[in-house]
């Protein structure tokens, strides 16, 4: 076994090498094949891009690496031959002539092979400086990977963050209606830009304090569910995977543009389930436009809410649309029919070359052809081009023949107006709910909880024998020890962990001193859930007036679309009749440049007087349906007065709205710190308690 090593070692470094260089070439297919899948799949749900995206970058790791192992097993076979000695040899020649054996054939007559075989040997002495120069890039691009995993490490410490119960139990209730079995954490960083989403086991999503308390509440919520849907579909493993292959092949363009593409459809996938769990997809618009301006930089480690290109999601959401064809679609298609070119020409028998022909005598070059009908925006029609100078052969008319006339280009169909999009209807906040423990937990009613993910000095949980609901700050094991403790210890009682013991407190005094302590995060908290419940029937009656704006702008996009429809046709036929004049005149120019006598002459200028007498009437027919179209989208905007109105209710019933969210944004504030003023009396109390012994030793569940 070490032996076959030992050999295979020194094939190692030319079968990367060639791999490697091999890649070169089946990147740029991977990426061409992927760029017409996408434009051919552009009306498909982005699922089924993203699937398209994730396997085309799998099959640029696959291919490199199948590379490599064929060359090694080539290399095995000649070693167990025992050609051992020449094994090396033979893989680096093999796999240095597959690199030209493709184009050889396309390049015969071309480049003669002693040329072919001197930039093989110049390739194959350069093979260990490409695997140390890819070593070496390798090496830095992980390493970059490293720092960013570090970075995520040390923002989703429990020290760095702080907890919110009230975005904990919205959170929570987020995960239970997406069907998220795992416990879903919820942390306030301050030194944070934007909202985050890390883990794979224990994922915890992680809010900027500035979000907390400047954002919306229904808006941060369609933030979280955007977070909720990456968690959903396990997309922070899916990017560590897509991390490691940008690492391998970092030096190929394809892989990064490949790896962009998986990012905005990934993207696109999460905005569609949180429109799907939210029902108001300019809930979520609305909530990436404000991100927008507060101009964040996150890295792309953790996932975060404006990933992405954020105004094309933006726009998405509120109007869907097909994209757009674009003239870059010629480039990976023109690729791609070269590459077939070449392979054909390699697969066909080579036929003997033929003897030189003579050379052919000079040729008048012919008019160029009628440019084909575009949509684009129509100018206003000019007069009948002048005619001008005749071909050179030509020139030796009668001075008084007519000279030839250009042929006119057909005019372009203006593109049909756009539509306005319907505007942005804010949500119903959702109500807070009490967060589900984790698959596996003992079933209880809480009224504030904490979760930590290992017992630690600190957690603590307040049992209350005339309230069903505990207070609680621990891991699940602690939880569970807990719920035990309660059929078993009577009365009221705190528990509280030290290291790697537990305690019961159960003194009246401390627990009177508890109860103290926590009265006013209580009172916030009532506080808070009447409020909440004053915003859920404000955004009852702003959604009833959404529905209203959606039903209006429904109509009036149809009406513009039926207007916009029938001028379109109208201009396309007309754009038709115009091509068929101006090929009858591009066929009668390339008639005179083959008979030019003075009678052709004469007859071809009355010939082109003719057909430009037809093209323009179809000038000005086209003109006038134009501006038929133009002051028809006018009218109609003008007549779109029930949406007006319905812009103004909406914007009245938006301003209680608005309101209730600083008032909420203030109350959710005041229990942040109320709940750190009960914590620290808290722990006040259990220091004070494990001293006067009153704190004793929890039994055993």
């Amino acid at each position: 076994m070490n032996q076959e090593l030992t050999s295979l070692l020194p094939a190692l470094v030319p079968a990367t090498g060639w791999a490697l260089l091999h890649f070169v070439w089946q990147g740029l297919l991977i990426g061409w094949a992927l760029t017409l899948a996408m434009y051919l799949l552009r009306k498909a749900r982005p699922q089924t891009r993203y699937a398209v995206a994730c396997g085309a970058l799998l099959l640029c790791a696959v291919l490199p690496l199948s590379s490599i192992l064929m060359q090694l097993a080539d290399a095995r076979a000649v070693a167990a031959a025992g050609a051992a000695k020449a094994a090396t040899v033979a893989v680096s020649a093999d796999s240095s002539s597959v690199v030209f054996s493709v184009l050889a054939p396309a390049a015969h007559g071309i480049i003669d092979n002693g040329t072919l075989d001197a930039a093989q040997n110049v390739l194959r002495r350069q093979l260990p400086w490409i695997v140390g120069l890819w070593l070496a890039g390798a090496a830095l691009m992980a390493l970059r990977l490293a720092i960013g995993l570090k970075w995520v490490a040390d923002r989703t410490r429990p020290d760095e963050f702080t907890n919110n119960p009230y975005w904990q139990r919205r959170l929570s209730e987020l995960a239970r209606r997406f069907g998220i079995e795992q416990h879903v954490r919820l942390g306030v960083a301050d030194q944070l830009d934007s909202p985050i989403t890390a883990g794979c086991f224990k994922p915890i999503v992680l809010v900027p304090a500035a979000l907390i308390t400047g954002m919306p509440v229904d808006l941060l919520e369609a933030l979280l569910a955007h977070e909720l849907a990456h968690i959903k579909r396990h997309d922070y493993l899916v990017n560590l995977i897509q991390s490691a292959i940008e690492i391998v092949l970092f030096y190929h363009p394809s892989v990064w543009a490949i790896s962009r593409r998986i990012r905005i459809e990934r993207e696109q996938i999460a905005d569609d389930l949180a429109v799907d769990m939210l029902g108001q997809p300019h809930k979520l618009a609305q909530a990436l436009s404000q991100l927008d301006r507060f101009q964040f930089d996150t890295t792309q480690l953790a996932h975060a809410a404006h990933g992405g290109n954020l105004m094309s999601r933006i726009k998405r959401l509120l109007r869907p649309d097909v994209e757009p064809v674009s003239w870059k679609m010629a480039v990976p298609l023109a690729g791609l029919l070269a590459a077939g070119a070449v392979f054909y020409v390699h697969a066909a028998p080579q036929p003997p070359e033929p003897p030189a022909p003579p050379e052919p005598p000079a040729l008048v070059e012919p008019a160029a052809p009628p440019a084909p009908p575009a949509v684009a925006n129509l100018p206003e029609p000019a007069a009948p081009p002048a005619p001008p100078a005749p071909p050179a052969r030509v020139a030796q008319l009668d001075p008084a023949a007519p000279a030839l006339p250009a042929v006119p280009a057909v005019p372009a169909i203006p593109a049909t107006p756009a539509l306005p999009a319907a505007p942005a209807t804010p949500a119903i906040p959702a109500t807070p709910a009490l967060p589900a423990l984790p698959a596996g937990q003992v079933k209880l009613k809480i009224d504030r909880f904490a979760y930590s993910p290992e017992p630690v000095s600190g957690n603590y949980a307040i049992v209350r024998s005339n309230r069903e609901a505990i207070t609680v700050s621990a891991s699940t094991m602690d939880i569970r020890k807990v719920a035990a403790l309660r059929d078993k210890v009577k009365g009221d009682f705190l528990w509280f962990r030290e290291g790697d013991k537990t305690y019961l407190i159960q003194d009246p005094a401390a627990m009177a001193k508890i109860d103290s302590a926590w009265a006013p995060v209580n009172s916030i908290g009532e506080q808070m859930e009447a409020q909440g419940k004053k915003m859920e029937a404000q955004g009852k009656i702003m959604n009833a007036i959404g529905e209203e704006m959606n039903s209006a702008a429904g109509q009036f996009s149809k009406q513009a679309e039926r207007e916009a429809a029938v001028h379109q046709r109208q201009m396309e036929q007309l754009a038709r009749e115009q091509e068929k004049v101006a090929r009858r005149m591009d066929r009668a120019a390339r008639e005179i440049s083959a008979d030019n006598t003075p009678e052709k002459s004469r007859e071809f200028a009355q010939k082109m007087a003719a057909l430009q007498a037809e093209m323009a009437p179809l000038q000005k027919q086209m003109s006038e349906y134009q501006r038929e179209l133009s002051a028809k989208m006018s009218k109609l905007h003008e007549q779109d007065g029930p949406m007006k109105a319905l812009n103004q209710k909406m914007a009245e019933a938006s301003r209680p709205m608005g309101e209730m969210n600083v008032r909420m944004t203030e109350l959710n504030v005041k229990h942040s710190e109320a709940v750190r003023e009960a914590e620290r009396v808290l722990r006040t109390l259990m220091q004070e308690s494990l001293q006067n012994g009153k704190a004793v030793p929890a039994p055993s569940a």
